[in-house]
């Protein structure tokens, strides 16, 4: 299958979590999406697309000036159906290098992601 439709998203996907573009980032995720990953003390942290769109696009300290050096790679693409694709992900946002999975259907014959799970570290 040809995944040049999934990596546009993705490359969209990864300047909006550059420029801090919560704009950019609504055109990546379908309406019903769900983003999950780790609160800072262990919990579970479920978010909707709505909420993470804005958390994307509140401006960091760091984005204006791009004090960091933008690091992002796509480490895996896998079809699991006509419909339905995962990806694998690394990214930079700040001082964070997230590892996300990137859970895409096709819905109304439009891409999207439909789910994110994703973890980071602390990098310098």
């Amino acid at each position: 299958m040809d995944s040049s439709e999934i990596r546009g998203i993705i490359q969209t996907y990864f300047d909006a979590s550059y420029e801090s573009s919560g704009e950019k980032m609504a055109q990546v995720f379908h309406d019903a999406a769900h983003i999950y990953g780790h609160g800072e003390d262990g919990s579970l942290n479920d978010m909707g697309k709505d909420f993470f769109v804005k958390l994307v696009g509140t401006p960091r300290p760091d984005a204006p000036k791009q004090e960091y050096p933008r690091e992002d790679e796509v480490l895996s693409i896998d079809f699991t159906g006509e419909n339905t694709a995962v990806a694998r992900v690394k990214l930079r946002v700040g001082h964070t290098m997230f590892t996300d999975m990137l859970c895409f259907m096709r819905l109304g014959g439009k891409w999207g992601v439909i789910s994110k799970v994703f973890s980071g570290v602390t990098v310098e």
